[in-house]
């Protein structure tokens, strides 16, 4: 009887993970299909990375404190391709800024035409376009999160500096509103002078100061001849407006002052008159409507926070016209047209 071959060990080992390897890679391609439809995300589209890139161009330039061009916008973020996609990219830029970063883009308003020159011009000018609109970052947090132990100033460069660059500028910024919109530079040096910072400050050199502020939008510099001679005055830039505005000012002068309290269930008599006269007084300075105290609280709050209203409107600081040491009610000028452009940087 003839003997059998017994099949090679080693043949049948090498045979059997190679089968199994070929079939387990014709399985292979169906499953990994049927997941990829099943679990995985679509993919991005170029609206999703034009929003992407908008969103970081606003961070971006808020941490440089520039403002968001239009111009800026076409170019680096939608291109030559998505230029009909503006509205589309913004409206949903905003809505991630809310949703994710508790922020949002606001337009800055129109540079104030001061000057005789800058009138004659705006009159000759026609309506200026959207391609010289601009926009900065504010927060949307609610009032009761924009405390300073919440919305500390950035480490960059450091914690110190930046509170005192913030200090500085918002108390400039308060001497330009308390005085009427406009202050002339001999004024704001005697100012400078009594703070012993008319020479240099903590962040730099007084003038390099004054031109930070003004390329950075919080103040402008306006020059003008009044019979031979030259008359230079501070006004309020559109960044200053929009960051700190009546309602940051009076803010500011409440917390100087110790009044800046909102709960009054413990006053006297006596000290609830003494607000209120306070008040009254700061909303003839301003030109808002003076907060009224109550027992236990204390209305206007929202001017606190920069939203002063005069007679249901938003009012901003005239830097036109006449200044007057103190006003006795809403000023009767008209609100100045809501199209935005481009500050122009001091040298």
């Amino acid at each position: 009887m003839p003997a059998r071959k017994r099949p090679n060990a080693a043949s049948e080992t090498e045979s059997t993970p190679n089968a199994r390897r070929r079939i387990r890679q014709s399985e292979e391609p169906e499953s990994s299909a049927s997941n990829s439809d099943d679990d995985e995300p679509s993919a991005p589209t170029s609206t999703d990375a034009m929003v992407k890139r908008m969103v970081r161009l606003a961070i971006a330039s808020e941490y440089s404190r520039l403002p968001i061009r239009r111009n800026d916008i076409s170019t680096k973020v939608l291109g030559e391709q998505g230029s009909r996609q503006f509205k589309l990219v913004f409206d949903q830029a905003q809505r991630e800024l809310r949703q994710r970063f508790g922020m949002e883009m606001t337009e800055l308003p129109a540079r104030d035409k001061v000057t005789i020159s800058q009138r004659r011009a705006a009159q000759k000018t026609e309506k200026p376009s959207s391609a010289n609109k601009s926009w900065i970052v504010t927060t949307t947090l609610p009032l009761p999160y924009r405390s300073s132990d919440i919305l500390i100033p950035t480490k960059a460069p450091s914690l110190y500096t930046e509170s005192t660059y913030t200090g500085l500028y918002s108390f400039i910024i308060a001497l330009i509103v308390l005085n009427g919109g406009s202050l002339a530079e001999q004024k704001l040096d005697r100012y400078l002078t009594r703070t012993n910072a008319e020479i240099a400050t903590p962040v730099d050199r007084t003038d390099k100061l004054l031109q930070r502020l003004c390329k950075e939008g919080y103040i402008i510099k306006t020059r003008e001849m009044d019979g031979g001679e030259e008359l230079i005055e501070y006004v309020l830039g559109p960044r200053g407006k929009i960051e700190v505005g009546t309602g940051g000012v009076a803010g500011l002068v409440r917390t100087v002052y110790g009044k800046n309290h909102s709960d009054h269930e413990g006053l006297t008599q006596l000290q609830r008159e003494d607000l209120e006269d306070f008040e009254t007084k700061l909303g003839r300075s301003l030109g808002i409507e003076p907060a009224t105290v109550r027992a236990n609280t204390m209305d206007g709050t929202s001017d606190v926070d920069g939203d002063s209203r005069v007679n249901g409107n938003e009012e901003t600081p005239r830097s036109s016209g006449p200044r007057r040491s103190s006003r006795r009610g809403p000023s009767p000028e008209e609100e100045e047209d809501s199209h935005s452009e481009e500050y122009d940087e001091e040298e």
